[in-house]
């Protein structure tokens, strides 16, 4: 009988193209479920070893800005800190995939000098979006620099900084100024920037007045913007802290100020590139132990340690602005300090300090003794990030790291 019969024809493919294909060798397939792996480099790291098709995946840069959009916020990679009086970066990733420090170091290159003749004349105002922002104060000049692509770009302060006599940047920041919808930041290796630069200094025609003034630098077009000023309330100057926030598009930084009671927060709206002073919470300790952080419903707010003797406390406000535009700060949460960090004995007075706050990772980094922590503000959990004794300043940095970049 000619031909074969249904059954015979139903266990036989009519030929090879019909056979089924894995679905590990569907690369959208595989990327799809890239996607859905934790953001933090081991992750992906551990995948990129199983073949060299899957690396060429796990590293295409049109995966990697999906990979952004999908996470929506970069992971903690390590952080930047002072020690010694050198600049060094420790990760906070478990072993064996921590980063190593050489990787992110400006020592190898000998372009650049941290500590020229022993002498430190880099100041690190800010990390944000994945670089560093640098006050070179002896050359009159900032440094941007990109630790993942170690790529550096040198900005001469602006010729009216100069004509008002003022000689250094007292804080600022580095912004993404990628205007593409739905960008992501923490993968900005490419992108254009800004520079916010802030400083202080008397007023020309009046010696006991003194003037905030700010001015940005772009990328795109290598210029600094007119500067913006602002006249500031009390006669002196403490200093201008170099922590600094940016919520919206508004740049905020503490101004402490005498006499004492006149410290308050300088915020500046680069989108009506304006100066303000704005009081902070009333009944805030008067000290340096407070950040200026990004509320619950993502307006301005407020954090401070109170450090009685044994009993610190973590106390946070939200400002709040009604129809009228009338704003006042609400006390939102005072939490026990020994509880949320999850110790068992008390913390002895001046034990523990607020080092910064990190938005991309809404999260507040502390010491306590010598160990550093990590507070995740939104869930309230924390995690013990490392030990140090001599450190006085950590800058945090987030970002989406592809291993491939650097090699």
């Amino acid at each position: 009988m000619a031909g074969c019969s249904s059954t015979r024809r139903r266990c036989r493919p009519s030929s090879p193209s019909s056979a089924r294909t894995h679905p590990l060798e569907d690369d959208d397939l595989l990327h799809e479920i890239f996607l859905r792996l934790p953001p933090q480099p081991p992750h992906r790291l551990r995948a990129s070893l199983v073949s060299k098709r899957w690396r060429r995946l796990a590293t295409d840069p049109k995966f990697l800005r999906r990979l952004c959009i999908h996470h929506r916020k970069p992971p903690l990679l390590g952080g930047f800190s002072y020690q010694a009086g050198e600049l060094s970066f420790r990760s906070t990733l478990d072993p064996p995939y921590r980063i190593p420090p050489e990787r992110f170091s400006l020592q190898p290159s000998g372009r650049f000098s941290l500590q020229p003749r022993g002498r430190q004349i880099w100041v690190c105002l800010d990390c944000r979006h994945g670089r560093l922002l640098f006050d070179d104060r002896s050359q009159s000049r900032v440094i941007v620099w990109d630790p993942v692509t170690d790529n550096l770009r040198v900005v001469p302060y602006p010729q009216q900084f100069h004509d008002h006599g003022i000689t250094q940047i007292h804080t600022g920041t580095v912004l993404c100024a990628a205007g593409d919808q739905g960008h992501v930041h923490g993968a900005c290796h490419s992108s254009p920037f800004k520079v916010v630069a802030l400083s202080c200094c008397e007023h020309a025609d009046e010696a006991t007045a003194k003037v905030a003034f700010a001015s940005v630098y772009s990328s795109e077009t290598g210029i600094w913007s007119h500067l913006i000023s602002t006249t500031l309330p009390g006669t002196s100057i403490f200093f201008l802290s170099g922590r600094s926030t940016f919520i919206g598009n508004t740049l905020y930084c503490l101004l402490i100020m005498s006499p004492i009671d006149n410290t308050c927060i300088l915020e500046f709206d680069l989108d009506a590139q304006r100066l303000d002073v704005i009081k902070r919470p009333p009944g805030a300790p008067r000290q340096d132990n407070v950040l200026i952080i990004q509320a619950e419903d993502g307006g301005l707010g407020f954090a401070a340690l109170i450090t009685p003797i044994y009993h610190p406390c973590l106390q946070m406000w939200d400002r709040q602005v009604d129809s009228r535009g009338v704003a006042t700060w609400v006390l939102r949460k005072t939490l026990e300090l020994h509880k949320i960090l999850g110790l068992e004995s008390w913390i002895g007075m001046h034990k523990a300090f607020i080092m910064h706050y990190l938005q991309d990772v809404q999260a507040i980094f502390l010491r306590v003794e010598s160990s550093v922590y990590m507070l995740q503000l939104e869930s309230m959990q924390s995690k013990e990030l490392f030990k140090s004794n001599n450190m006085s300043r950590y800058h945090p940095f987030a970002s989406f790291y592809a291993e491939g970049i650097l090699e």
